[in-house]
């Protein structure tokens, strides 16, 4: 099955006319393109539809409500993506104490700030997501799941670059026989994954920026008018 968000109102606002469906996926009039991503596996997908159907009994949240059930089932996926980030693949680099402590390098006062830079970043990070989960409890799709999220992002890649710096020149090599140096490399790639699913890093700060500290939005000339009159290119 899919999450499905269909405009089913032409004649209200952009937000307000869509409704989201679960679309059975095994059907006819469905394909699915896996896009291959720069680790070699595909965990997105592009999909085509072409006089698919779902029965209106799959409707979540009731006609015209999709945007925001959307916006609810977001904030969960951003609260799992915020919490943790997936470890490599053969779990030779996921410590990063153990990883500099390997190399030596516990002891360089350099390396010392960097890794307690992350570490005070992931342990911020998990206060965040407790916050946002409490907010979460109480019936709300907490905006604060957009700031996990996007530090999760930045703990990643700030990561990544952090065990690239630990192995040194060994980063240049890859495969099985090289597997501490193929795991930071898988790490280092991955990290965009997080960037991207659930909503980019800037889709992120906008959100932040708009309903955590207020800011003012972006302008929108077509936010009150019927969506049949909205101007397409």
């Amino acid at each position: 099955y899919a999450l499905l968000l269909a405009r089913t109102d032409w004649d209200v606002p952009k937000h307000k006319g869509l409704s989201l469906f679960i679309l059975p996926m095994k059907q006819a009039g469905i394909e699915v393109r896996p896009l291959v991503q720069i680790t070699g596996e595909a965990h997105f997908n592009e999909v085509f539809l072409s006089d698919a159907t779902v029965p209106d009994t799959y409707l979540l949240g009731g006609e015209g409500n999709g945007w925001r059930a959307l916006q609810t089932a977001l904030a969960y996926e951003r609260s799992i993506m915020g919490d943790t980030g997936r470890g490599s693949r053969n779990s030779r680099a996921d410590s990063l104490l153990e990883l500099a402590r390997e190399q030596g390098r516990l002891d360089d006062p350099a390396m010392r700030h960097q890794l307690a830079s992350v570490l005070a970043m992931r342990e911020l990070n998990k206060l965040t997501n407790a916050r946002a989960k409490a907010a979460a409890a109480q019936g709300t799709s907490s905006s604060l799941m957009s700031l996990g999220k996007l530090a999760m992002s930045k703990i990643l890649h700030t990561e990544a670059a952090v065990k690239s710096q630990l192995i040194g020149a060994r980063a240049l090599l890859a495969g099985p026989e090289n597997p501490v140096a193929d795991d930071v490399n898988f790490l280092t790639l991955n990290a965009f994954f997080t960037s991207i699913g659930g909503g980019t890093d800037q889709i992120q700060r906008n959100i932040i920026g708009e309903r955590v500290l207020g800011l003012p939005r972006e302008p929108e000339v077509d936010r009150d008018i019927p969506f049949r009159q909205a101007r397409r290119s």
